[in-house]
């Protein structure tokens, strides 16, 4: 039998996976930042707008890597809504829903609640969507 790889190396696990993971972060919030500064005014401007949010919530959102809106997924499970069906038939609420879940200060809040008990409606007191997924929910009963 082979043993895994936290058997035998729990420091890599345990120290260096996560600080490796901080660093993917941090260097793709860097490079987002980067990327952005190197457009003028006008350019950002014009790359927000094509995106449907303002040029201040842009810069906003490049300060998070790309799964930081990773737990809306298991939300949206949670409450049988289909991601595939909201972008195509609610567009506009997802991708606002993916802004305000990518800037949200609850995450572990929120990974905490999903994980122990995802039908307990704590979450409802600091999810910056839940007037959305309420919303969602009673049009889909409806």
């Amino acid at each position: 039998m082979q043993a895994t790889r936290t058997q035998n190396w729990p420091f890599l696990d345990n120290v260096i996976g996560p600080i490796a993971d901080w660093w993917r972060k941090h260097a793709e919030m860097r490079n987002n930042l980067t990327g952005l500064d190197s457009l003028g005014p006008d350019e950002l401007a014009r790359v927000a707008q094509d995106v449907g949010i303002g040029s201040s919530d842009l810069r906003a959102l490049a300060q998070h890597c790309s799964d930081a809106a990773d737990l809306l997924e298991f939300r949206l499970a949670s409450l049988d809504l289909d991601r595939d069906d909201l972008a195509r038939n609610a567009p506009t609420q997802l991708r606002d829903m993916e802004r305000l879940c990518t800037m949200c200060n609850h995450k572990g809040h929120c990974a905490r609640d999903l994980a122990a008990d995802p039908s307990d409606p704590i979450w409802r007191r600091y999810c910056p969507n839940e007037r959305t997924f309420s919303e969602l929910q009673h049009q889909a009963a409806g």
